[in-house]
């Protein structure tokens, strides 16, 4: 939560167009995303975020409130280990 509150700082100080994930694993319809070890993916959408996503995934995290397992949203999929 910190990291996304402090790229939320930063992009609100500088000029950014695009946010990079790591992994994308979704699909082109708003929530969906592949089967876990899905090795095929032709209908990822594009890496690149929006630094408006990040207020989401901000919401998001808060919304989860530390559930564990996988939570699907539009734009990506929170995943957290019951630890």
């Amino acid at each position: 939560m910190r990291t996304i509150d402090r790229l939320i700082g930063f992009c609100a100080r500088y000029p950014v167009r695009h946010i990079f994930g790591c992994h994308i694993e979704m699909t082109r319809k708003p929530g969906v995303d592949y089967p876990i070890y899905t090795t095929y993916q032709p209908d990822e959408p594009p890496l690149q975020l929006a630094p408006e996503h990040l207020g989401e995934l901000r919401r998001a995290i808060d919304a989860v409130d530390g559930r564990p397992g996988r939570h699907a949203f539009d734009h990506f999929v929170l995943c957290l280990d019951a630890s």
